[in-house]
């Protein structure tokens, strides 16, 4: 009675915007209402990025405007506040599950070194399809302070180099990555999440890798939340909303004993925010296939790091301890 009380769903993972509208039954998964979940023409996008039309990732998720990644619950850390590996369902805007997210497990050193990392410690988590193929794989090394995340390509993208890189002055205050490694994964780095510290408000500042020169990063997007926020708009450099990745309320019960979550990731500033924010507010910029990848990462290191509350105290109905913190 207590696990169905926890894990019976009281919320829709849905938008607001579509929430409550009624939805036509078709055979076609990608029947919709609205513009507001059309998926773009694969066309549309820019052609100068690393993740090209033909990859998976661009045709099975990147080219939704919105989509819902729910973390899946955990049964150990219900119980125990045993932190165990990360798992998520992507899901479109109409709840069609359109992939999942998997954080590797390596073994039982590895489970037991992450009661004791917490906050700090790495992982890498891989993007599938519905067939368990890999799309994407999300990286994040170790860290002390400022989390780092890596969106990453598995393909081998051969990049020309330029042998003088233009320097590219980011509008935020954290300096631009520097190296394009990466860290052990096999494929093609496409950019970077690097979070910014402050006292109490929630900020990012989002890179994407140069095509052109390939050993340069540019700052497309940066996020500044105010304390305990959740939502985290992505603003570009005018200081006007782009994107952005919100945490739907998820009940009383798993909002207290369990990690879990759901996350709309809005990705299309001209059809993902219809009702959310005045139109004068929005950029008439949408984000290519490259910062799309880095979106979703980031919304993999908002969950980590501002909504894993047993990664940080312990948690579940016995606990582990905090570990001497």
């Amino acid at each position: 009675m207590f696990k169905s009380a926890i894990t019976r769903r009281w919320y829709s993972p849905l938008p607001r915007a579509i929430r409550h509208k009624a939805v036509r039954q078709t055979g076609y998964r990608n029947s919709v209402v609205d513009n507001s979940t059309t998926a773009r023409d694969l066309k549309a996008f820019p052609s100068d990025t690393i993740i090209q039309s033909h990859h998976p990732i661009a045709s099975t998720i990147l080219n939704e405007p919105t989509i819902v990644v729910e973390r899946q619950m955990e049964m150990m850390n219900v119980f125990l506040g045993f932190e165990q590996a990360n798992k998520y369902v992507i899901m479109d805007a109409l709840g069609n599950r359109i992939g999942y997210m998997q954080e590797r497990d390596f073994g039982l050193v590895k489970a037991v070194m992450r009661q004791f990392y917490k906050l700090h410690r790495p992982f890498v988590v891989d993007v599938f399809d519905n067939w368990g193929n890999v799309l994407l794989t999300i990286k994040r090394p170790f860290s002390w302070i400022n989390s780092h995340i890596k969106a990453i390509l598995p393909d081998q993208i051969s990049l020309e180099t330029s042998s003088k890189p233009e320097s590219i002055l980011p509008f935020g205050s954290v300096p631009v990555p520097q190296s394009t490694s990466t860290s052990g994964e096999a494929g093609t780095l496409v950019g970077e999440s690097v979070q910014n510290w402050h006292l109490w408000r929630r900020r990012y500042e989002l890179f994407q890798r140069d095509n052109s020169t390939g050993e340069s990063f540019a700052q497309f997007a940066e996020i500044d939340a105010p304390f305990l926020s959740f939502e985290f708009p992505l603003s570009d450099e005018s200081g006007k909303i782009m994107a952005g990745v919100d945490r739907n309320w998820v009940g009383l019960g798993r909002e207290l004993f369990t990690d879990t979550g759901v996350y709309i990731v809005r990705m299309d500033s001209t059809q993902s925010f219809q009702g959310v924010y005045p139109p004068e507010t929005l950029s008439d910029q949408v984000l290519n296939f490259d910062q799309r990848a880095v979106l979703l990462a980031n919304a993999v290191s908002i969950d980590f790091d501002y909504f894993s509350r047993h990664s940080r105290h312990g948690g579940g109905l016995i606990g582990f301890g905090d570990y001497g913190e």
